[in-house]
């Protein structure tokens, strides 16, 4: 990759057994296997809910607005290691947290993975889920040329 991606983390609650292992990592950035995640391991955090969320950037240049506490769902980066963030997230996730990273390359591109709480995961990605259809706006602008041609037929 090597482009600039946000990183978001929804609802990745730390089963309560893996809090302590989280909480160590985190704060040594240190651990088996480890090493190519670190930067992740020194932005991530533990709320007090127990959910996996970041510290805000020092330029508070983050896609999304902190909350009080300095923390965020989100951070802007490069992420190259994101697959093997999502395989440690899932060893320590609980069931439904989800990670997912969006492209801010002007392509549209998304990846995402769901972790079940039992040190899996799986992929996701978005697709289509309907055929094509009018927009609101789209039957506004209708309305709008249609009255256009009566306003001009009228004006004849």
């Amino acid at each position: 990759m090597g482009k600039r991606n946000s990183l978001q983390m929804v609802n990745v609650v730390i089963k309560a057994d893996s809090v302590p292992i989280v909480n160590q990592a985190l704060k040594t950035c240190k651990g088996p296997g480890l090493t190519p995640i670190r930067y992740f391991l020194s932005r991530a955090i533990i709320d007090c809910q127990g959910t996996l969320i970041f510290k805000e950037s020092e330029d508070a240049e983050d896609p999304y607005c902190s909350f009080d506490d300095g923390t965020t769902i989100a951070l802007f980066g490069t992420w190259d290691e994101h697959e093997k963030i999502a395989s440690w997230v899932k060893l320590h996730s609980e069931k439904g947290g989800k990670m997912v990273l969006f492209s801010y390359d002007g392509d549209g591109a998304a990846w995402g993975w769901e972790f079940d709480g039992k040190g899996r995961m799986r992929e996701l990605q978005y697709r289509n889920i309907m055929k094509y259809e009018y927009h609101q706006t789209d039957r506004i602008q209708d309305q709008i040329r249609a009255v256009d041609k009566l306003i001009k037929v009228l004006n004849r």
